[in-house]
């Protein structure tokens, strides 16, 4: 086998056999790395002068991985966060093409060693749930971007999970509130429940297209279901609304992932304890919902409170120990 023919055969096998049989990787990390390959063969064609099917295990090293991302950040403009899912997609690369190639172990070793950016952490954007509701309100009422902007909120769901949702997903509970079947990142699942007049849109949508179990909530016009470029359409819609009658909501930039900040900022402001909030958003780790905590100023602002600063205070007279307490420490 050739060495140029030799790096297809290996990135189809990633794809079909590691990627999508071995580990079961999700549909988006299969679409990510798909198109982390495509970036870097196109770069290595460009740079290196060869056709893209001429591009070989041979420009896979650490040498040209670094300059591939530098491209990707200086050229293209992608965030560290971005690079960082590139790399991650060599990376996995390398380690399946080392089982199939261990002569190769010392050149793909060099690109797994390669360090990820260091990604700035901003603060959480979201809306308050007056903000949200001025939104919801902008909407059409019983409209299908009112249904889509309450469920983003009431659920805290990724834009991913609610357009995929069909109608079976949804059950009907005690008292004829709704529950919705969500699908999240690495296939976890979670069911949740609605408020009642978020229920109440839901099944009035449902009844109203005629839907069949099988069929999407949010069909789209030529595909299946919603895309997502349909849905930032409608978000920014509501929020061009939403800011007509509301100017102060025009400082902030809101997508459809605000509202799933804004929902685990409603529920922490609620006190609600992290864990549950955690298990509401599907997260696989409570430390990814610790940035919720450390981005509510009141949340902080009531723990400044707690811990109030007594030293320095004019008129008030130094702290003196009683004897019944200096006498517990003696006895300790």
């Amino acid at each position: 086998m050739s060495a140029a023919a030799e790096f297809p055969q290996l990135l189809e096998g990633f794809f079909t056999e590691w990627l999508a049989t071995a580990i079961k990787a999700s549909e988006h990390t299969i679409a990510s790395y798909r198109d982390a390959f495509s970036l870097f063969i196109r770069w290595a064609a460009d740079t290196l002068g060869k056709e893209p099917d001429e591009v070989s295990m041979a420009d896979v090293t650490g040498g040209n991985a670094l300059a591939f991302l530098e491209h990707l950040e200086c050229a293209r403009g992608n965030t560290a966060k971005t690079v960082n899912c590139r790399l991650a997609a060599l990376k996995s690369f390398c380690g399946y093409a080392a089982y199939r190639r261990p002569d190769l172990l010392g050149q793909l070793k060099e690109v797994r060693e390669l360090p990820q950016r260091r990604e700035r952490k901003c603060e959480v954007g979201y809306l308050t749930p007056e903000e949200a509701g001025w939104m919801i309100a902008a909407c059409p009422a019983g409209s299908e971007s009112a249904l889509l902007l309450s469920l983003l909120y009431n659920t805290g769901a990724r834009i991913s999970e609610v357009l995929k949702l069909r109608a079976r997903d949804v059950t009907v509970g005690d008292g004829g509130r709704c529950r919705v079947h969500l699908l999240g990142k690495g296939r976890k699942e979670r069911t949740l429940p609605l408020w009642d007049d978020v229920s109440e849109l839901l099944k009035a949508h449902v009844e109203q297209k005629a839907l069949e179990p099988g069929d999407f909530l949010f069909a789209g016009r030529n595909v299946e279901h919603l895309t997502r470029s349909g849905a930032r359409h409608r978000i920014d819609a509501a929020f061009a609304a939403a800011c007509a009658g509301h100017p102060e909501l025009g400082s902030k930039r809101v997508t459809a992932h605000t509202f799933r900040h804004s929902c685990a900022m409603a529920m922490l402001a609620a006190g609600v304890d992290i864990s549950t909030v955690a298990i509401w958003l599907g997260h696989e780790h409570i430390n990814t919902t610790h940035r919720y905590v450390v981005s509510d100023m009141k949340l902080m602002e009531d723990a400044l409170a707690k811990v109030r600063r007594q030293w320095g205070v004019v008129g008030r007279r130094p702290y003196k120990a009683s004897e019944d307490v200096l006498d517990f420490l003696r006895s300790l």
